[in-house]
């Protein structure tokens, strides 16, 4: 009888051993299980980015071979500026070039993210104050590229503050020539009156502004200070792979003592975009960076915006 007593005893031990563990001997092995889970998903997920990859070089060569043309699957090399950014002793002359075959390049000189309605790049570009330029190109059957952004500082020069040429005629598409005034005459210069962000604005929001100097129509003067309003039209929000967060808006009537006078005129804001490289696509400590997000689009309090008076306003015309 003691035999098998003493055999149930030694089988029984372990068993006993092992339900009376340690908790933080537990807790230690499932942080290792988790570790191991991480580093499987890791690797999984590289896996999937790079025949992802492939698979859409495959697809773009065999429709090349094919004579048919490759939809959105590719992004459209970022522009190149000539020259590189920083402080100059007078003005100064940069040139633009992509790599991507067929790229229309655009871009902007008033702060406000490049889009297709902004100024196309046609010849070199003379800088003659402080300056941050901005461009972006846009490829046939391609994602838009990131933008690529430089600030050259002339000495003895203040910044740019007006919209480039081709803005302030990719957003009047009237004259004021019931005003007898030549085209863009009549810029309205506004300031934001309050922060708004990619990261929680929604389309639709009224986004407030003021005047930021007076403006005058004839006998008619909008004071400064003067409430006025944005319209947010479009947002994106941060994504994974870099992708950054984008407000777009349009501008609203203003508020004039003689009625309201519609305005035209609208910007595109952009957070910085974070594409992963061959350096991101290797997991370390923390989350996958594979899932890394660019910033959030944000347009501070005290920013200026240029809006154009609408030659159809009954003020305006008026006048």
């Amino acid at each position: 009888m003691r035999t098998p007593f003493a055999l149930l005893s030694l089988l029984l031990i372990p068993s006993f051993s092992l339900a009376q563990a340690d908790p933080a001997t537990q807790a230690a092995q499932a942080a290792q299980d988790a570790a191991q889970q991480s580093q499987q998903a890791a690797m999984q997920a590289m896996r999937d980015a790079s025949a992802a990859s492939q698979a859409a070089q495959q697809a773009i060569q065999d429709s090349q071979n094919s004579g048919s043309q490759p939809c959105c699957l590719y992004w459209t090399a970022p522009p190149k500026f000539s020259v590189k950014p920083g402080t100059y002793s007078g003005p100064t002359t940069v040139r633009m070039m992509d790599a991507t075959r067929g790229a229309v390049i655009y871009y902007s000189t008033d702060g406000w993210t490049p889009t297709a309605n902004s100024a196309r790049y046609r010849g070199p570009i003379l800088i003659g104050s402080t300056t941050t330029l901005q461009a972006i190109a846009i490829a046939p059957y391609a994602m838009r590229s990131i933008v690529t952004s430089a600030q050259y500082v002339i000495q003895g020069t203040p910044g740019a503050s007006s919209p480039s040429p081709a803005a302030a005629a990719s957003t009047v598409s009237a004259t004021t020539e019931a005003m007898n005034l030549p085209l863009g005459v009549l810029p309205v210069h506004l300031v934001f009156d309050a922060e708004v962000s990619s990261r929680t604005a929604l389309v639709g929001d009224k986004i407030p502004l003021s005047l930021s100097e007076d403006l005058n129509l004839g006998d008619t003067v909008v004071k400064k200070g003067t409430p006025a309003t944005v319209t947010i039209t479009q947002v994106d929000r941060t994504g994974a792979g870099g992708a950054p967060g984008t407000l777009s808006f349009e501008a609203d009537d203003l508020q004039a003592p003689g009625g309201p006078l519609p305005l035209q005129g609208g910007a595109t804001k952009e957070g910085t975009a974070k594409p992963l490289n061959a350096a991101l696509l290797i997991p370390v400590v923390g989350p996958l960076t594979i899932l890394k997000h660019g910033t959030d689009a944000v347009i501070a309090k005290g920013t200026p915006f240029t809006a154009f008076l609408d030659a159809q306003s009954p003020l305006a015309a008026s006048k």
